[in-house]
């Protein structure tokens, strides 16, 4: 048994199969060990700590309604009492176990006081001088299954493996529950070897009809267990009172008979029951698993390996059109942008043209001319500023939309715009210069007038003297003032428009200089948002180009693998599924021959 165990614990590790590997060793352990454990198991509240001090006349395990078993207690015979309460250390493996003594009465107050304060308690350890203990049989009480608390009902489970025989214990006041069967059956893969106690007669008076009730729905769950109804009150009144009458009423001779002549008086055919059941469990597992991987070993054919040669080259064509699209919306964008932010600051550059035309056409560009100088400086930053805005806008949107062309196949990172930083183009231009000829000197005046009086003075002078009189006259002189003063206010008009035609000119030379510099700037600007979104997606292309590369490469490795390969994979899983069938034949076998022999 302990060969076989151990070539099935040999086949789940190396199948990957921790769970597997850990329960055939537990199973390996009781095989070795000579003791026969009977695990009283059930639900909460149903008399098993009650019935184990019964059977062995000793109130070993805590029990009442404000009692709740917290850790496994085992009880076995030992010459004098003991007590120890067993913990397990946390990295020293399965056999890393802890023993500490404590008195035979306050074996679940320590437990109670070690899991409060978080040490890890395997198991309470009784030993006491009984005889229905001397041949070998240990009982294990264990925490109720189903419980609030599902650690209790793992600590129940992680020792079903463990057990020779299983105590079902479920009180005679109501059939078995749904729950109850459930667990009956998980238990009973784990340990074919179980009994059903059905405690608390004595307060039952129907217990007799809840027993054959019970006996059908064990019958129907194919679960083949004995029924022995049993009464722990009566068991203990009997014994104290030495009274073999009242012992029989308890129903507990018919339960020790079973646990000394079917438990200890069977304990090799039941080991091997228990060992046969569970490798034959664990090999069952094992081929259904390797059966799964042989049907989903489907040879790789032609036309699969044409299908996903003609998918990953779609793939590479539509990446070419992709790139195609957003290159040709990348180039139209950027010729769009260059053309639309120099018309846009040009645009604004003419509404300060014309503003300057207006001003100068009113003004006399002298006095105000610093003024005049600000206000100019002032509207071109207003016009840099909002033309600079928009270009960071429309590079946004560029940047968007070929990102949303891009992306739709290909999911990437969207590149990252800076905002273009402003440019300071007063710099870089000559100084707005003030127009000449703003100072009309006294002496140049005098002259002007002379000069239109003259001709007044000889012109009427002329025609005076036809009419005798002299060339001067108040005629003549008041004609040479007026028309002297007219000369004068015309030299002025002049003079004054040839100031504002000047500074015109120098106005919108100005503007021009500037217009000339900013656009030099956004272009510039353009032409490295131009770049940077052309080398971002490239780069994504190439990317995602040798991703497909490295696809078709694979397809055809996989494809040009030789079919040995797999074949050599199907025909060890076969071998391998013919020493499982062997080792189950075998398992099989253990108590095929046990049977025979008897």
């Amino acid at each position: 048994m302990v060969e076989l165990i151990d070539r099935a614990t040999a086949e789940c590790a190396e199948q990957q199969r921790p769970d597997l590997h850990n329960r055939l060793r537990q199973i390996r352990t009781r095989v070795l060990d000579p003791a026969q454990l009977v695990l009283v198991v059930g639900e909460p509240k149903q008399g098993k700590s009650e019935l184990i001090n019964a059977l062995v006349n000793a109130s070993v395990c805590d029990s009442g309604d404000d009692v709740t078993t917290l850790v496994p207690t085992l009880v076995r015979h030992s010459d004098h009492p003991t007590a120890q309460v067993v913990e397990q250390e946390p990295t020293g493996g399965p056999a890393a176990l802890d023993r500490f003594p404590v008195p035979v009465e306050q074996v679940r107050e320590r437990i109670g006081q070690a899991i409060g304060n978080g040490r890890p308690v395997s198991r309470g350890e009784v030993g006491i001088p009984r005889a229905v203990l001397k041949d070998g049989l240990v009982l294990m009480d264990t925490p109720g299954f189903g419980a609030t608390s599902s650690t209790l009902t793992a600590r129940t489970l992680g020792v079903v493996a463990e057990a020779d025989v299983l105590l079902i214990v479920s009180d005679a006041t109501q059939e078995l529950t749904h729950n109850e069967l459930t667990f009956l059956k998980k238990v009973a893969k784990l340990c074919p070897n179980v009994a059903l106690v059905q405690p608390k007669t004595d307060v039952t008076p129907h217990w007799r009809k809840v027993v054959e009730v019970n006996q059908r729905h064990l019958a129907g769950a194919g679960i083949n267990a004995k029924i022995f109804p049993v009464s722990s009150t009566i068991r203990m009144q009997a014994m104290h009172a030495k009274d073999a009458a009242l012992n029989a009423e308890s129903g507990f001779p018919q339960l020790v008979e079973y646990l000394r002549g079917e438990a200890l008086g069977k304990h090799d055919q039941l080991t091997r029951r228990l060992v046969a059941q569970n490798v034959a469990d664990a090999v069952d597992e094992l081929s259904e698993a390797l059966k799964a991987e042989l049907a989903g070993q489907s040879p790789r054919t032609a036309a699969q390996t044409l299908i996903e040669l003609e998918t990953a080259q779609r793939r590479s064509e539509d990446l070419r059109r992709i790139t195609g699209r957003w290159q040709k919306a990348l180039s139209d964008g950027i010729g769009e942008l260059f053309a639309d932010i120099e018309f846009d600051f040009r645009e604004r550059t003419w509404a300060i043209t014309t503003q300057i035309g207006e001003t100068l056409e009113e003004a006399d560009p002298v006095p105000v001319w610093d003024d005049f100088a600000g206000w100019l400086d002032g509207a071109l930053l207003t016009a840099i500023e909002e033309n600079f805005s928009w270009l960071d806008s429309r590079r946004e949107q560029l940047r968007d939309r070929i990102t949303d062309e891009f992306l739709r196949e290909y999911p990437g990172a969207r590149p990252h715009i800076e905002q273009a930083p402003l440019p300071d183009p007063f710099d870089q231009v000559a100084p707005l210069k003030q127009p000449s000829n703003g100072t009309y000197k006294r002496f140049d005046q005098v002259l002007t007038g002379l000069r239109g009086s003259y001709g007044g003075v000889l012109m009427f002078g002329l025609i005076t003297s036809q009419l005798g009189l002299g060339l001067l006259n108040v005629v003549t002189i008041c004609s040479g003032l007026v028309l002297g003063s007219r000369s004068l206010g015309e030299e002025k008009d002049a003079r004054l428009r040839r100031r504002q035609a000047e500074a015109k000119t120098t106005a919108q030379r100005y503007v021009e200089n500037v217009v000339f510099h900013v656009n030099k700037d956004a272009k510039d600007v353009i032409r490295a948002t131009h770049r940077a979104l052309h080398q971002h997606f490239t780069q994504l292309t190439e990317e995602a180009q040798m991703e497909i590369s490295r696809a078709i490469q694979e397809i055809k490795r996989v494809a040009e693998r030789s079919a040995v390969d797999r074949e050599d994979r199907a025909r060890e899983i076969r071998r391998k599924l013919e020493e499982l069938a062997l080792l189950r034949r075998r398992a099989g076998m253990l108590t095929a021959n046990r049977i025979s022999a008897a």
